[in-house]
């Protein structure tokens, strides 16, 4: 794979930037974190691969700037690809999403008619672009560990330690849904709560330091991460099912064979998860004591597996070295 290969990601830090950084360690490529403003020189002359997350270019997710710069980069017979973490927000009336909705729909349903290739990580994504992309080479894959895929994945758990990991608002969901009846489990069994990530709101930071026992570690570095997770028996993600395939802290946790406990609302059956058996469903199933926690750690591990960061970078290349004959056959 000789020409470039640029990569598009949202300004700032986030899973989205992790995911692209990782990638960039497997398939040879160019980082670039566009605005509004950057020329369209600094795009290179290869192909282009966009991570796109609406919110991530544009604070209300309706980033038409950049559909109109990939235009011009595929005016110039370059091949595009993009990789949908998210499509568009869902919301009720009263949040401003849900008047952005058909704004940021089509967005979406632009950007997958000008690709070349596409890759996206539900499959409720996938039946969508579907619909609204051309026939080209595509797959969906679940999102990889951003904090290691460790070989010692697979031993068992002797430290009573508890995870939960991840960015404020998800660990805030989480921390609401953790009942007195959870808290009086951790203390009964003699498990200690670690909480991985930046600063919760003040005010819930000094309720729950008031009020429970729990190790705040922070920002750490993903080694750090990724020691404390193997040290773990469960950890805690608050995530709807239908997308927790895209949630980098799911996926932490089943490369490192940690049994997850997701709160939701529901435990329907979503790109390949079934409800205690790859993860626990919600509170109650943790705290009734009749999980084999080492077991679902393994499952989760064996579900994750087939799409592993190996996994994404040989779909990569194959889609891109597609994209890319696709222009051959056409000439010849």
């Amino acid at each position: 794979m000789t020409a470039e290969l640029v990569t598009l990601i949202p300004p700032g830090t986030g899973g989205v930037r992790d995911y692209a950084e990782i990638m960039a360690r497997h398939v040879p490529t160019r980082i670039l974190a566009p605005t509004p403003e950057t020329p369209l020189a600094e795009y290179g002359s290869g192909d282009v691969m966009l991570h796109f997350s609406g919110y991530g270019y544009q604070s209300r997710g309706v980033p038409t700037w950049l559909v109109k710069r990939l235009r011009q980069i595929k005016s110039k017979k370059r091949k595009v690809g993009v990789f949908f973490h998210e499509l568009f927000a869902t919301s009720p009336p009263w949040r401003s999403a849900f008047w952005l909705h058909i704004a940021q729909r089509k967005i979406a349903a632009d950007l997958a008619e000008l690709a070349d290739f596409w890759m996206t990580n539900r499959e409720s994504s996938e039946i969508w672009l579907k619909g609204h992309a051309s026939h080209v080479p595509h797959l969906c894959l679940p999102v990889y560990s951003n904090v290691g895929e460790p070989e010692a994945a697979m031993q068992p758990r002797h430290a009573r330690k508890l995870v939960i990991f991840g960015g404020p608002g998800s660990r805030t969901l989480a921390y609401r849904d953790l009942d007195d009846q959870f808290w009086q489990w951790c203390k009964k069994e003699g498990f200690e709560v670690h909480d991985v990530g930046p600063a919760l709101e003040a005010q819930l930071h000094r309720r729950l330091n008031d009020t429970q026992t729990i190790h705040w570690h922070g920002e750490i570095p993903a080694e750090q991460v990724s020691r404390l997770l193997l040290e773990s028996t469960f950890g805690i993600v608050s995530y709807p099912t239908a997308g927790v395939s895209k949630s980098g802290v799911f996926a932490a946790y089943c490369a490192h064979g940690v049994c997850p406990v997701l709160l939701a609302r529901s435990y329907h059956v979503h790109d390949g998860l079934h409800a205690n058996v790859h993860y626990l469903a919600g509170v109650s199933a943790l705290t009734r004591g009749q999980a084999d926690a080492h077991r679902i750690g393994i499952d989760a591990r064996n579900w994750y597996l087939p799409h592993d960061v190996q996994a994404h970078a040989r779909a990569l290349q194959s889609l891109l070295r597609a994209a890319r004959e696709s222009v051959h056959a056409a000439s010849s």
